[in-house]
């Protein structure tokens, strides 16, 4: 499987619109201390460029390669590994990263306080139910509200697409286990608060289109 993975070659997120990159140049350029390779699925570069999940890891000025066909994230889930590097989706890497968000650290102007953004979890869990498994706050976001994480997105894409209308609403999130991730610095995060005090119905509504 690798030796065919060395003639593989995408887009990355540091390489120019139509430069395409092999897996050796990548790895050849990957940040000291890196051990993954990861990538993002999305229709087109734009789409990947404005997505809550590239968002994340720009911060950590990691490469990412772009795969813009249905057929990409089959390849490289099948391939797992290359040069003893694990190669991964930026999902798959922020659902299993450890980073605490501490709440305190996240309090200034704009910005939910700890006790206002532990009301908030509480809130939007009991609002989705069993749709989210888990809902936290994250640090790893800017310019968006929220992210839903799962841990094996390329297989719960293909699940969405060929089996999700053929099971119950409840089995399919039960197997997917999504986790909900909000930024309490999002102007609609915080406004959310207020809503859901003044309009309740509103609140229920926009809570669940965010998810």
């Amino acid at each position: 499987k690798e030796e065919i993975a060395r003639l593989l070659h995408f887009e990355t997120s540091t390489t120019a619109p139509g430069t395409e990159v092999t897996f050796p140049e990548y790895v050849s350029r990957m940040k000291p201390g890196q051990s993954n390779i990861y990538y993002l699925a999305a229709p087109s570069r734009q789409l990947a460029e404005s997505s809550a999940y590239f968002e994340a890891l720009k911060q950590k000025d990691v490469e990412v390669l772009f795969c813009f066909e249905p057929y990409d994230e089959l390849v490289l889930s099948t391939l797992r590994q290359y040069e003893g590097k694990n190669v991964i989706s930026v999902e798959k890497e922020m659902r299993q990263e450890k980073e605490s968000v501490e709440l305190d650290e996240s309090v200034g102007e704009g910005s939910l306080s700890k006790k206002e953004a532990e009301e908030m979890i509480s809130w939007i869990q009991g609002t989705l139910g069993h749709k989210a498994a888990k809902v936290v706050i994250t640090g790893r976001l800017d310019k968006h509200p929220c992210v839903v994480t799962v841990e094996e997105m390329a297989a719960a894409r293909h699940f969405v697409r060929t089996q999700f209308s053929q099971i119950p609403e409840a089995t399919r999130y039960q197997l997917l286990q999504p986790q909900f991730e909000i930024n309490p610095k999002h102007p609609v995060i915080v406004k959310l608060k207020t809503l859901k005090e003044s309009n309740p119905r509103l609140a229920t509504l926009v809570t669940e289109q965010l998810f």
